[in-house]
This record gives structure tokens, C-alpha cells and sequence, in this order.
């Protein structure tokens, strides 16, 4: 079978290498570039479906292609390797040569959305840059940044703005509620107004996205915290709710970004801005998309609570939310 699909390769005019097991195969990939891999779903040693996933792991821009007469070898589990197509055997030599053209047309999109993402993340870089030096030059006094940082946002992130305000009400109550003193209260309360400011630094082609992001733009994404930290600590006046803002993300039970931090080790002001920020993102229905009902959204609260959510810090949110 190797044989005949090596010939059928050559006659399309591409180049063959052939290996017996997925071992084999890991090992001829270190030596050269492959843009794709045709492979079987059932091979000796390990399967196709492993060798995919590693191949992925190591060489993430080598198409895979699965060979198989087996199709409930393909689960649901989110490990298993992107495929580009899948051949039910037995297939003949044209449909072998459509596989192949797909395999090059799912390279060659992986090709272009990685030259996207890096352009996109260079922009982020430098609009954060930007910011950086308009703050870095104004006024070193927490008033007159606290007004560029909110022109900024205002012309750039309206709606995120406005969620900050909304999220910051809510804090302040909530940090009543836990008897944080005054000076807390306070610096909460700026976290909160700017917990996502790296949005306003984030790629137009990102922020007006009609439809889901890419894996790759989720990723850019998430380094709002980083760029709105990184911003927060170039103004020395504001320069103390950097760690605040950077660890919003972050889950009381692990698994958040950017850090992977987790408990005490995540700033209380975070852990209160988490809860009400997930609150208000789920109920807010101004961002062109439906919203959760409130009982929705504290039952999804509840459900993640000890996990996602500190559970003192929830308690004391749920406590305002029955208040109001």
C-alpha cells in the first residue's frame, strides 16, 4: 500500500518518503520539512491518531491525512490531531489525489493565518508601545492619566468602558461587604474602571470581528491583561494596579492565564473582579449578542465557584446582587 501511494505521489509530481511505524516516522520528520503526512489509522506500535497528534505537536503546520476503513477510531477527544481529510478505505488513486490537494490547501491556510496572527501581534506590540509613550509624557499625576486613559478608551472601546464602570460599582460594593479598608477600596475601584484597558491596544481586525475569533486571535486576545498591565505600570501614577489588572484571568483553582496562578496567590482585588466581570459580560446585552437571564448567570457563577471563582469573593458579590 506504502508502494502504490508513493508512485501515485510521484506521479502528481510531489516527492515520497515512506516509514513502516509511527516511531520511524517521528524520526525521518526531525530530519527534513514535510508538508504532509498520509498515515494509517492502525499501524504497529502506535496508531495513526497518535502519530498525528505528536506530528501536530512537533511540525504544527504538516497536514495530516488518515487512512482507515475504522471511522469509529475518530471520538470526540479534543487530543487527537487536526485532519485535513480522511481516506475510507478501500479508495482509488483520484480520490487519493483529492486528499492530497486538500492536505496542501489546509497548509497552505495554516501558513497564512500564522503570518496574519504575527502581523496581528506585532500591531498590538506597537499600538501598546503607543500608549505607553503618550503616558509615559503626560502629566505624572493619577488625575490627568486617569482622563487620557478613559479619552482612549472612549474612542477606541466605547462599550468596554462602560463594562469597566459597571464592573467597578460592583467591586466597590462588594469589597464593602468584605470590610476592606478605604485605601483597598479605592485602588479596586481603579482596577476595576480598567481592568481591560489593553483592549483599547488590541487590532482593529480583532475588535470588530463580525464573527468567532481564530484560535490564534483567542490568543491575542488574551494578552489584553498583559498589554493592559504593561500600560497600567509605564503610568507611575496608576502603576500599582498593574498586578491587579495582569491576574483578572486567573482561576482560584488553576488553569487561568497568563500566570497559571491559583488560591491566595492571585490578588484579592482579582479574584473580586473576576466573579463580577463574568457576571456582568454574561448579562450584558449591548455587545451584539444575547445575554444570560441574572438567575443564569449566578447559577454559572455557583457552578464555578472553588473552580474558576474564590469562593469568599463570590459569596460576597452574590450578597450585594440580593441587596440590589
Amino acid at each position: 500500500m506504502r508502494d502504490f501511494m508513493s508512485r501515485w505521489v510521484r506521479a502528481l509530481g510531489l516527492r515520497a518518503t515512506t516509514a513502516t511505524n509511527a516511531d520511524e516516522a517521528l524520526a525521518t520528520l526531525r530530519t527534513g520539512r514535510y508538508d504532509l503526512a498520509v498515515v494509517d489509522g492502525l499501524m504497529p506500535g502506535h496508531g495513526g491518531l497518535w502519530f498525528g497528534t505528536e506530528l501536530q505537536r512537533e511540525h504544527p503546520y504538516t497536514g495530516v491525512i488518515v487512512a482507515t476503513a475504522y471511522t469509529d477510531l475518530l471520538g470526540e477527544d479534543a487530543s487527537q490531531p487536526e485532519i485535513s481529510d480522511l481516506l475510507l478505505k478501500p479508495f482509488r488513486r483520484d480520490r487519493f489525489a483529492v486528499a492530497l490537494e486538500r492536505g496542501r490547501q489546509w497548509r497552505k491556510q495554516a501558513l497564512e493565518e500564522l503570518q496574519s496572527h504575527a502581523a496581528l501581534s506585532r500591531e498590538l506590540k506597537e499600538r501598546t508601545e503607543d500608549l505607553c509613550e503618550r503616558l509615559h509624557t503626560s502629566a505624572d499625576q493619577s488625575p490627568a492619566i486617569i482622563y487620557q486613559l478613559t479619552a482612549v478608551m472612549a474612542e477606541r472601546v466605547p462599550a468596554t468602558l462602560q463594562h469597566g464602570a459597571r464592573v467597578a460599582r460592583f467591586a466597590v460594593a462588594t469589597a464593602r461587604e468584605l470590610s476592606l479598608d478605604q485605601k483597598a477600596i479605592d485602588e479596586l475601584d481603579l482596577a476595576a474602571r480598567f481592568h481591560d484597558v489593553g483592549k483599547a491596544a488590541m487590532p482593529a481586525a480583532i475588535l470588530t470581528k463580525p464573527w468567532p475569533l481564530a484560535p490564534g486571535e483567542t490568543a491575542i486576545m488574551r494578552r489584553h491583561v498583559e498589554a493592559g498591565a504593561e500600560i497600567l505600570r509605564r503610568a507611575p501614577a496608576l502603576a500599582s494596579l498593574a498586578p491587579i489588572v495582569l491576574t483578572t484571568h486567573e482561576w482560584f483553582g488553576g488553569g487561568g492565564y497568563p500566570l497559571k496562578l491559583a488560591g491566595a496567590a492571585i490578588p484579592l482585588a482579582s479574584r473580586i473582579i473576576a466573579v463580577i466581570d463574568a457576571y456582568d459580560t454574561m448579562t450584558d446585552a449591548g455587545r451584539d449578542r444575547a445575554s444570560v437571564e441574572p438567575a443564569g448567570a449566578v447559577s454559572e457563577l455557583l457552578r464555578c465557584g472553588g473552580t474558576q471563582f474564590d469562593p469568599e469573593a463570590l459569596d460576597a458579590f452574590l450578597a450585594v446582587l440580593g441587596r440590589h
